[in-house]
């Protein structure tokens, strides 16, 4: 090398670009039609927030659930801690994770619900989704209608109750 020359190290970088996980809160009331060979429409505001690896379950009240992946191991997980004995692990999980199925949309953004979950949520025509915060809701219309319609005076003494007993809710509303 001589006095006048430099000696330049050329570093290139590439781009990279990293999936970072979309916080899931998922929430809203969706309805759709379930078609005769038992696919529905999962709602774009819930689906966006719902990765590979999620699961179908059932869930209580004759609904079904739908976990991502991290929500998906920590219900397993809370089946296998409250089983009292290996026995009854084994009969709690195989309730759980036998009757659950990957979350797999076809091309037009639908679920195919297998009969079982049909008759287990008892649903017909209609399915109504429910954000839940941590995982979404799927249960038949009519179940819907009779368990869950929102009465502003029944919704204020669980709004009332929940801040009474909340050691962290934020002050309510004046």
């Amino acid at each position: 090398m001589s006095s006048g020359d430099t000696d330049v190290t050329t570093v290139r970088l590439e781009q990279t670009q990293v999936a970072l996980p979309i916080p899931a809160h998922f929430c809203g009331t969706y309805r759709h039609r379930i078609d005769e060979k038992g696919r529905v429409a999962i709602p774009a505001q819930l689906r966006r927030f719902l990765p590979e690896g999620s699961v179908v379950a059932p869930g209580p009240e004759h609904r079904l659930m739908i976990w991502p992946p991290d929500e998906w191991a920590i219900q397993k997980d809370l089946f296998r801690r409250t089983a009292e004995t290996p026995a009854q692990e084994r009969r709690f999980l195989r309730r759980l994770t036998g009757n659950s199925y990957p979350f797999e949309l076809d091309a037009q953004g639908r679920l195919l619900l297998s009969a079982h979950h049909r008759a287990f949520a008892q649903i017909v025509d209609m399915v109504v989704f429910v954000g839940l915060d941590t995982g979404v809701e799927v249960t038949a219309e009519e179940l819907w209608k009779e368990q869950e319609e929102l009465d502003p005076d029944e919704f204020t003494q669980v709004w009332d109750l929940v801040h009474q007993r909340g050691t962290s809710a934020s002050p309510s509303p004046a």
